[in-house]
């Protein structure tokens, strides 16, 4: 297989993730834009994805979304807006069902 058949099944992959999670989140109402709100009183937190799901419903208070996948498009745009910046580190997750794999470590701006 070459570099150019990997690329193109990767791009479709891409595709089909955002496709899924732009759906997850025109389902969810204004779940996210109220998240992203609420993100904002966290500047300076860093922490996985997992730890700003966790601080957002346990310290601030916010409701889980109507499907798991939201939390994904939820980063994926807190990202795409400049809200949560990479620091370039990873580290293990923390709750059982995230099994300890690594993932990115992000601040919040």
């Amino acid at each position: 297989m070459s570099d150019d058949q990997g690329d193109l099944f990767g791009d479709e992959a891409k595709r089909a993730r955002d496709r899924a999670l732009e759906q997850v989140t025109l389902n969810g109402g204004d779940w996210q834009d109220r998240a992203l709100q609420t993100m904002s009183l966290m500047r300076g937190f860093v922490g996985t994805a997992e730890d700003i799901r966790l601080k957002l419903i346990m310290v601030e208070g916010m409701e889980p979304p109507h499907h798991h996948n939201a939390w994904g498009a939820l980063i994926k745009e807190a990202r795409k807006r400049g809200r949560i910046q990479h620091t370039g580190q990873r580290r293990c997750m923390r709750t059982k069902r995230s099994h300890g794999r690594e993932t990115p470590v992000y601040v919040v701006k």
